[in-house]
């Protein structure tokens, strides 16, 4: 049974609420994208990391598109269903998704309709997710693998269950007509009475915490998926795709020069993006991403450094306005 704590207690109960029950978090800013014609499959095959032509409906994968030089367009999972397949992009990325996949369209079949607007997401985190989502919709249910997606019913309307990202232990995404969003939520709450809504802040830090790169910060054109340890999105055994030459080159021959890194500093001083990641003197990296831990006098923080630097329990400093912080690298990202 999820902790029973107000919906308004703030962002540090919100982040005790995800590490002993669950939470309830509104992703209809993520972009929603269903792409569907007879030729949908090859072309996004043809155009991201992963398999995505072998994709059975029901399942789905995490997939990176990527330009020629294979520097990160954007982190997407990629759902097959009875209609076609349906993209979650990360906020603000469905139109740039949907214009990269149309500038590589010539006479293939393919629509792209942005849901975005139509439809909404709402997002299950925490360590008793799980258990929610069993209660709501059954043990099956619950016992997707990660990205593979159900259809089921809440609030009255017909949804489509993801299993999606880890955030405080597990993570689940219900994707439904923006119509029945508060319905959703509702049903959602009265099997679960414990369940409550979190805000930006707790969802930045579990974000951090699970390593889980974001637009912006570490996926840019500056880094290519193999420094964002997106190794699970990609198919090393798949034919050509947008970037595949210099992906399967950097793997082949060890050339990944930076790996994505997590770590935790004591004190409030929160470091600004960029600032320099330093051990024995030396800048070995930058910070791309970093949050205050509500209620803990904690930094979390990822960032990039060199591969030889990537070692876990190694102490390091890192930059601020304030001066160098001491702090811990927790190890690979992912």
């Amino acid at each position: 049974m999820s902790p029973a704590i107000p919906a308004n207690s703030g962002p540090a109960a919100e982040l005790r609420a995800a590490r002993h029950g669950s939470i309830l978090v509104d992703r209809s800013d993520c972009g929603r994208i269903l792409f569907s014609g007879r030729d949908a499959a090859d072309l996004l095959h043809r155009l991201t990391t992963a398999a995505v032509k072998g994709l059975q409906p029901g399942q789905g994968t995490a997939a990176v598109f990527t330009t020629n030089k294979g520097r990160i367009l954007d982190l997407v999972t990629l759902h097959r269903l009875p209609e076609g397949i349906l993209a979650i992009t990360a906020p603000g990325r469905a139109a740039p998704v949907i214009a990269w996949v149309e500038r590589y369209t010539f006479r293939e079949e393919v629509k792209a309709e942005d849901r975005t607007g139509s439809h909404a997401s709402l997002a299950l985190h925490g360590a008793g997710a799980s258990r929610t989502i069993a209660r709501m919709f059954g043990d099956p249910a619950a016992g997707l693998p990660r990205h593979h997606a159900a259809a089921v019913e809440c609030g009255g309307s017909p949804a489509t269950l993801v299993r999606t990202w880890p955030l405080g232990g597990d993570g689940w995404l219900l994707v439904l007509p923006a119509a029945a969003l508060e319905p959703a939520r509702a049903a959602l709450r009265g099997a679960d009475a414990g369940l409550i809504d979190a805000g930006p802040a707790a969802l930045e830090v579990l974000r951090i915490e699970a390593g889980l790169p974001a637009p912006g910060s570490e996926l840019t054109e500056d880094h290519n998926p193999w420094e964002a340890r997106l190794d699970e999105a990609i198919a090393l055994d798949k034919g050509c795709y947008v970037g595949q030459e210099v992906i399967a080159r950097l793997h082949t021959y060890r050339k990944v020069a930076r790996l994505l890194v997590r770590l935790e500093m004591d004190g409030t001083i929160v470091p600004l993006p960029a600032a320099a990641i330093v051990r024995a003197g030396e800048k070995i990296g930058s910070i791309t991403s970093a949050a205050g831990v509500p209620g803990e006098d904690r930094i979390v923080a990822l960032g990039y450094v060199r591969d030889e630097d990537a070692a876990a329990a190694d102490t390091v400093m890192v930059e601020s306005g304030e001066g160098l912080l001491a702090g811990r690298m927790l190890g690979a990202a992912r």
